[in-house]
């Protein structure tokens, strides 16, 4: 799922974006294989706890280098974990299905990926500019 083409030329951050995204894979291959819903909800915390972690990278460099879309960026990753959370509730009371694996591909894999391509790459053409970088 990870491609070149989703670098922003930051280190941390391009790392964190892998991360996420073997993480994903792995909820992904235990939904498909049929994992218990225990299993599937541990996953999805796990996810949550790290896209926290991740969120906070991003906005602290944002922060630091007065980044002038922040708030707009920081509302996109609220509704990234708002989509976390539906999830984690609707796997809660029911077994993970095949439609739930299409919904959790739609729902956080294609947002993600449509977030770096577009928001995340902005942002980062601004901050290796502040940090004397030249952007990809």
């Amino acid at each position: 799922m990870w491609t070149d083409d989703l670098t922003v030329g930051i280190d941390e951050i391009d790392s964190q974006h892998k991360s996420l995204f073997l993480q994903l894979e792995k909820l992904l291959d235990a939904c498909v294989a049929g994992g218990e819903r225990e299993e599937v909800l541990a996953m999805l915390d796990f996810l949550d706890d790290y896209v926290v972690t991740h969120f906070a990278t991003e906005e602290g460099l944002q922060r630091e280098h007065c980044y002038p879309d922040f708030e707009k960026h920081r509302r996109e990753h609220e509704g990234f974990l708002h989509r976390i959370n539906l999830l984690k509730e609707e796997i809660a009371t029911s077994a993970p299905s095949r439609d739930f694996v299409l919904r959790v591909n739609q729902a956080l894999i294609d947002w993600l990926r449509s977030h770096i391509l577009t928001v995340d790459k902005a942002a980062s053409e601004f901050l290796l500019k502040k940090m004397g970088r030249n952007p990809i």
